[in-house]
């Protein structure tokens, strides 16, 4: 699978190896825009504005190679939405100063919790899990059997 597949494909699977590609590929490039942002046009409201615009560029991205993991996991790949929109949803409440992030309200501790909640789970399910032997309704094991050969050994 190249990295266009990876990145912009809702088919197939992937394993644990290609989705910590993945998200360490999509969190450099996060991390490289706002820093080129915040170097053009310092702190300041458009700044916050440019960046929360490369998190909605990233977002589809993101959301691919958490589907096709999920995919992997035998689940389907949609539900990699139900913890992207409540974590994106967040972000931008703090990102537009809905919420202050210092001086935080019993609400917005509420969604901290949440948003760390998600955060856990993916990292649980996606990042440690081990996808389903062989192959899946979302196609064939993409460890090509490597996983079955290591339990027979």
């Amino acid at each position: 699978m190249n990295l266009v597949d990876l990145f912009f494909s809702l088919d197939a699977r992937i394993g644990r190896a290609k989705f910590w590609l993945g998200t360490v590929i999509l969190a450099v490039v996060s991390f490289a825009a706002t820093y080129a942002i915040i170097a053009l046009v310092g702190l300041s409201q458009a700044a916050v504005a440019f960046a929360a615009a490369v998190a909605l560029a990233l977002a589809y991205p993101s959301y691919a190679v958490c589907a096709k993991r999920f995919q992997d996991r035998d689940k389907p790949g949609v539900l990699a939405l139900v913890g992207f929109v409540p974590v994106y949803a967040v972000n931008l409440l703090y990102t537009f100063g809905v919420f202050d992030p210092v001086a935080s309200s019993a609400v917005a501790q509420g969604l901290d919790l949440i948003t760390a909640g998600i955060f856990l789970w993916f990292l649980v399910e996606l990042g440690l899990l081990k996808g389903t032997l062989g192959p899946n309704r979302y196609g064939p094991d993409p460890l090509g059997g490597l996983q079955a050969d290591a339990k027979l050994g």
